[in-house]
C-alpha cells in the first residue's frame, strides 16, 4: 500500500523554524536583566586546570541546585540564576572539594577562581564575592550600582520611595525639585528611564519617578510599587548591554522578594501629625495649623508550602493621608459686584430685564470661607483671598509570589503586584475639587527549562495596567453648572506666589477644570 504524504511547504518550514528560535534565544535577552550568572575556572594545586570537575551550584534560600562540568580549560559558567547567596562546590577526581559562599545580586556576574587541593589535604574555603555594589563591569563596559537586600530595608526613605535609592547609581542627578520624580543618569531625559520588574518592562505603572517616554499614563500617586515588595534591584546608567532597549538613561532591574525554606515577615507603621509641626505664616493669618494626618503601614509574608519545591510571598501597603492645602488666587472683589451702567461696569439688568447672570455668577469665584488677604483698591476690582481645605489620598498596594519547582531542570513562578490609590483635592479658592483614581498593575508568569547544562530557555508573560480616571468637581451656583463658566478679564490683576505655600496662584477661575470625566486604561488608550 502506498500512503500519500503531504508536503510541508517551504513557507510553513520557515515558520517552525522563527517559533523555535523565539524560544530558544529570545528568553535568554530577557534572563539579563533580572537574574546573574557564576563563572569560574578550576586548578589544582600547583596551579594547573583541572577539566571535568563537577560543579554544583546550591541556592541557600530555597535549596535549588544547578550543575555544571568544567571545560578543558577548567572553565565553568552557571547562567540564569536567581538573586541570592550561593554554595559553590567543586570536585575533581583524587581532589578534595573546594567550596564558596557566594552572594550573587541582580543583574551582575561573579568570578571564581577555585583551587582543589590534593586528597588528604583538608580544603574548605569560604569566600564571600559579589559584595562590591558600585563597579564597573569587567565584563563588559557597563556602569552600574546594585542596591542589596540589605540597603533596601535598612537605608531611611522618607515616604518609602524606591526611586530615592536610584541616586546611588553614577552619574544620577535630582533635579532639586524636592521630590524624586525627576532623577536623570548622565544628562539624559528622566523620560528615557526605564523600569523592568522581574524582567517585565513597567516604567509607569511600577514607580512615579520615569517619565512618559512611550505613552504611558504618569500616576499622581506615592506607593505605585511597595518597598515592602522588593528584594533588590540594579541601576545601569552608562553604556549598558544592547538588551536594554527602548530608552538611553537609567536601566532599573527590580528583582521581588520570594519564599524560601525558612518563613520570614515583617510589620511596620510610620505616622505624621499636625500635633508635632509648627504653623506657618499663613496657618497664622486663619488663625489654626492645617490639619495633617498621615499613616502608612503594612507587613509581607514567606515561607515554605512544601520545602525545597513551592514557595509563597505576599505583602501589604497601606497609604492614608488627611491634609490642609492653603489655596491663595485673586477673586473679584467687592467693587467688582456692584452693578454699574454701561459702558465699562456690569450691567444691573439684562435686555430682557432680568437681574445680570453676570452679578449671579460673580460670587463662585469664592468659596464663603475664604479669608482676604489683600484688598483691591483704585481700578483694581479683585481682592486676594486664601481658604484652607482639606485634601485626601488613600492608597492600597499588594503583591503576590508564587514559585513552583517540578525537577531539577524545571521551574515556574507567578507574579502580581496592584496599587490602587484615590486622591480627592481641592482646586483654588472657589470650592471646586478634583478627583483622581489609578490602578496601575503589573504581573508576569515565568517559566524556565535547563535544556543542558550549558543552554538554559527561559519563557516569560508580563502584563501591566494603567487605568486612570480624573474627574473635576465645581459647585452649583444658583442653580448654574458653573464647569462651563469662563470669564474675560480686562486690564492687570493681581498674581500673589510665594514659593512653598498656596496651591494657585492668578486669578480663580471656577471653570478651570475638566468637566467630564476623563479616563484612559493601559498604554494610554482611551477606556470606555
Amino acid at each position: 500500500m502506498i500512503k500519500l504524504q503531504p508536503e510541508r511547504s517551504p513557507r510553513s518550514t520557515f515558520l517552525v523554524i522563527a517559533l523555535a528560535a523565539l524560544f530558544v534565544i529570545a528568553p535568554a535577552v530577557f534572563a539579563q536583566t533580572d537574574t546573574g550568572r557564576i563563572v569560574g575556572t578550576v586548578k589544582d594545586a600547583n596551579g594547573g586546570l583541572v577539566p571535568g570537575a563537577s560543579i554544583v551550584v546550591k541556592n541557600e534560600r530555597t535549596g535549588e541546585e544547578r550543575t555544571a562540568v568544567s571545560t578543558e580549560e577548567g572553565i565553568f559558567i552557571v547562567s540564569a540564576l536567581k538573586a541570592s547567596t550561593y554554595t559553590v562546590t567543586a570536585n575533581g577526581q583524587n581532589l578534595e572539594a573546594a567550596v564558596n559562599n557566594v552572594q550573587l545580586l541582580v543583574g551582575q556576574e561573579v568570578n571564581l577562581n577555585l583551587t582543589l587541593q590534593a586528597t588528604g589535604v583538608a580544603a574548605s574555603v569560604d569566600v564571600s564575592a559579589g559584595t562590591a555594589d558600585v563597579a564597573i563591569d569587567t565584563s563588559s563596559a557597563s556602569m552600574g550600582v546594585n542596591v542589596n537586600p540589605r540597603e533596601v530595608q535598612a537605608l531611611p526613605l522618607n515616604g518609602r520611595q524606591l526611586s530615592q535609592l536610584y541616586l546611588q547609581a553614577p552619574g544620577s542627578v535630582n533635579s532639586g525639585s524636592g521630590t524624586f520624580g525627576d532623577i536623570r543618569f548622565n544628562g539624559r531625559a528622566v523620560e528615557q528611564n526605564i523600569v523592568r520588574y522581574d524582567g517585565v518592562e513597567g516604567t509607569a505603572v511600577i514607580d512615579a519617578s520615569p517619565g512618559n517616554l512611550n505613552g504611558e499614563v504618569p500616576s499622581p500617586f506615592r506607593l505605585q510599587s511597595s518597598l515592602e515588595n522588593v528584594q533588590e534591584f540594579r541601576v545601569d546608567s552608562s553604556n549598558f548591554p544592547a538588551e536594554f532597549g527602548t530608552g538611553t538613561g537609567g536601566q532599573i532591574s527590580v528583582v521581588t522578594k520570594s519564599g524560601s525554606n525558612a518563613f520570614h515577615g515583617s510589620v511596620f507603621e510610620y505616622l505624621r501629625n499636625d500635633a508635632l509641626d509648627a504653623a506657618n505664616f499663613f496657618d497664622n493669618i486663619v488663625g489654626k495649623k492645617a490639619p495633617l494626618r498621615l499613616n502608612q503601614f503594612g507587613g509581607s509574608i514567606g515561607g515554605p508550602i512544601i520545602k525545597n519545591k513551592s514557595f509563597f510571598f505576599f505583602s501589604y501597603e497601606g497609604y492614608r493621608l488627611r491634609a490642609g492645602i492653603n489655596s491663595i488666587e485673586a477673586v473679584p472683589g467687592a467693587q467688582a459686584r456692584i452693578c454699574a451702567p454701561a459702558p465699562g461696569g456690569v450691567p444691573c439688568v439684562e435686555a430682557n430685564g432680568l437681574p445680570s447672570r453676570t452679578l449671579l455668577l460673580l460670587p463662585a469665584f469664592r468659596d464663603p470661607s475664604a479669608s482676604i488677604i489683600s484688598t483691591g483698591t483704585g481700578s483694581n476690582l479683585f481682592d486676594v483671598a486664601q481658604v484652607q481645605a482639606s485634601s485626601s489620598v488613600n492608597e492600597t498596594a499588594y503583591a503576590f509570589r508564587f514559585d513552583y519547582k517540578f525537577n531539577a531542570n524545571n521551574s515556574l513562578y507567578f507574579r502580581y503586584f496592584r496599587d490602587q490609590g484615590t486622591n480627592n483635592q481641592p482646586e483654588g479658592v472657589s470650592g471646586r475639587r478634583v478627583n483622581f483614581v489609578a490602578v496601575p498593575q503589573n504581573g508576569v508568569i515565568a517559566f524556565q527549562s535547563i535544556l543542558r547544562p550549558t543552554m538554559v530557555n527561559e519563557f516569560k508573560f508580563g502584563y501591566n495596567g494603567a487605568f486612570t480616571r480624573t474627574n473635576g468637581l465645581a459647585p452649583t451656583i444658583n442653580g448654574i453648572d458653573i464647569s462651563r463658566l469662563a470669564v474675560n478679564i480686562s486690564g492687570n490683576t493681581a498674581n500673589f506666589a510665594i514659593a512653598g505655600q498656596g496651591t494657585a496662584a492668578g486669578t480663580s477661575n471656577p471653570g478651570g477644570l475638566i468637566r467630564a470625566n476623563s479616563a484612559t486604561n493601559g498604554r494610554g488608550q482611551p477606556y470606555t
